[in-house]
């Protein structure tokens, strides 16, 4: 952060100085975990208040607690969507001082208060922010998994909006997600593809021609991780799989898991495999090895 001469007295202070006086204040009385938090909620926009206990707090009511202050001083914003109030958890995203933090922090200018709340709103609106909100469920169950389990971690965890801004992978494509898993000294690279039943399996196959351009240019050895609702709707795309060439033809790994079942456990079918064997997702072969 930037240091600022006091304004001489009789002098009108710019309106850009009068927004930063609360946020000096208040960064004083940030602690190093609020400072995570506002990185974290930048890149993944939006996570419900079990998502944040599970990612960085002991329990549950000492997130509750916290978030509620960091709420009360206008650190962060919060919101519920078409239910009465009460009976929804809170989800949770950058409000006012952190985003004037994080453009100090970064160089640009410091936004509007009103310009932060229009993206609030828009946030709270958005048609698929079930999607969102499931897709960041998923890497928080494997870093929560990490937290309490030796020998595993979850190495990278990237947003659609942080692949696209750090331009992984190009024009055209955009996976829900990129992560780096370790287990028991195995590391798997994976792009997620988190379908809630709203996507036809025509288009899910579709979206590995994406992948399968990108992995001839670039040679990646990414696994394509499809996380499906159903296993009727699994079943499907597996059947469609056995034909596609890039994974016939050993360009790409893919594979899905249904249900409610554990991303870090014994879940994940491969395509081209024994139907009936699931796999951990550090076990997943890179494209072309025999599973």
């Amino acid at each position: 952060m930037s240091s600022r001469h006091p304004t001489p007295k009789g002098v009108p202070a710019s309106a850009a100085d009068q927004a930063l006086r609360p946020v000096s204040a208040e960064l004083s009385r940030l602690t190093a975990r609020d400072l995570w938090l506002i990185d974290l909620l930048d890149e993944h926009q939006v996570l419900a208040t079990e998502h944040i206990a599970s990612l960085g707090f002991t329990s549950l009511h000492t997130a509750r607690n916290r978030l509620a202050l960091l709420h009360q001083r206008g650190v962060l914003a919060r919101f519920r969507i078409h239910v009465p109030a009460g009976t929804q958890p809170y989800r949770w995203c950058l409000g006012y001082l952190a985003a004037c933090y994080l453009a100090e922090r970064d160089g640009r200018p410091v936004p509007r208060q009103a310009t932060v709340q229009a993206r609030v709103d828009r946030l709270s609106a958005r048609s698929d922010l079930q999607h969102l909100l499931g897709a960041n469920g998923f890497f928080v169950d494997l870093a929560y998994h990490a937290r309490h389990n030796t020998g595993t971690a979850l190495n990278a965890w990237w947003s659609e909006t942080g692949i696209r801004r750090r331009n992984a992978t190009g024009d055209g494509l955009r996976p829900d997600g990129y992560g780096h898993w370790q287990h028991d000294g195995r590391h798997r690279q994976f792009w997620l593809e988190y379908d809630r039943g709203t996507e036809t399996t025509k288009r899910v196959i579709a979206k590995l021609d994406g992948y399968a351009r990108l992995h001839r240019v670039l040679q990646y050895d990414h696994a394509i991780c499809i996380r499906m609702q159903t296993l009727r709707q699994e079943n499907e795309l597996h059947t469609r799989l056995t034909t596609h060439p890039a994974v016939t033809g050993g360009l790409l790994t893919v594979a899905s898991m249904s249900g409610h079942g554990h991303p870090a456990g014994t879940v994940w079918r491969i395509a081209g495999s024994d139907p009936s064997r699931r796999w951990r997702l550090a076990e997943l072969p890179s494209p072309g090895a025999s599973p």
